[in-house]
C-alpha cells in the first residue's frame, strides 16, 4: 500500500492525487489548501498557524520534547499501518539539520520504498541490484555511498565500470541520462538523487 506524508515546508511540488495522505504539523494545512483531506494529522503542532483545522481531523498529538522528529513519527505510524510505499513532501526545507534527519530516516528504513520529493529533486535509496533510471522530469542524477560499494553506470554522460564508490567520494554527482535511460548496478545500498534546475 502507498501513502503520502506532507511536512511543514511544502514548496508546491504536485501531489500524487491517487493516494491518501498524512499531514505533519503545518503540512496538514498545506494538504487542505490543495483540496486533500488527510487521513491523519501528526505532530506537536507548534508550527500550525490555523489549529481550527484539527477539529475536523483524526489527530495524533506529540509532545514538543521527544526523541524523534514529527516526520519520523509519521513514517513510523505509516509503517505500523502496513504502508510499504511512502512519498514524503515538504521535508527538505530551510533547516539542514532536519534534512540530514530525513537522510538518516531513509537509511534507517532502507528496505522500505520511501521517496522524498520537492520541486527540484527526488531522493531515495537503491538497494543492491540493477536499475534503469529514466524519469524525464529530471535532467541529472547523483549517487552517494553509505558504505564502500562497487557500482556500474551505463548509458550516461559519465559511465563507470566496476568503480569502488567510497562514502566520502563525490565523483558521482551530477551525471546525465542518455537516450533510453541510464543503468545503475550496485552491491550495497546507495542514495540516488534525481534533480532538475527548473
Amino acid at each position: 500500500m502507498k501513502i503520502g506524508i506532507c511536512g511543514s515546508v511544502y514548496d508546491g511540488v504536485p501531489f500524487d492525487l491517487t493516494i491518501s495522505y498524512i499531514g505533519v504539523d503545518q503540512g496538514t494545512l498545506h494538504l487542505v489548501h490543495q483540496g486533500i483531506m488527510p487521513i491523519m494529522a501528526i505532530g506537536d503542532f507548534d508550527s500550525l498557524e490555523d489549529k481550527k483545522i484539527l477539529e475536523t481531523l483524526k489527530i495524533k498529538t506529540l509532545p514538543q520534547r521527544k526523541d524523534v522528529t514529527d516526520t519520523h513519527a509519521a513514517v513510523e505510524y505509516a509503517l505500523e499501518k502496513n504502508y510499504d510505499e511512502i512519498q514524503l513532501y515538504g521535508v527538505t526545507g530551510k533547516r539542514i539539520d532536519h534534512f540530514m534527519a530525513i537522510i538518516a530516516l531513509l537509511k534507517q528504513y532502507q528496505d522500505k520504498e520511501i521517496v522524498v520529493y520537492d520541486r527540484y529533486n527526488s531522493i531515495k535509496i537503491l538497494m543492491p541490484g540493477r536499475y534503469c533510471i529514466n524519469n524525464r522530469q529530471y535532467k541529472y542524477f547523483s549517487l552517494f555511498a553509505f558504505e564502500d560499494t562497487y557500482i556500474d553506470i551505463e548509458n550516461a554522460q559519465y559511465p563507470l565500470k566496476h568503480y569502488l564508490l567510497k562514502n566520502n567520494d563525490p565523483l558521482c554527482v551530477s551525471n546525465q541520462i542518455l537516450e533510453g535511460g541510464a543503468y545503475i548496478q550496485n552491491n550495497c545500498p546507495i542514495l540516488l538523487i534525481e534533480s532538475r534546475d527548473k
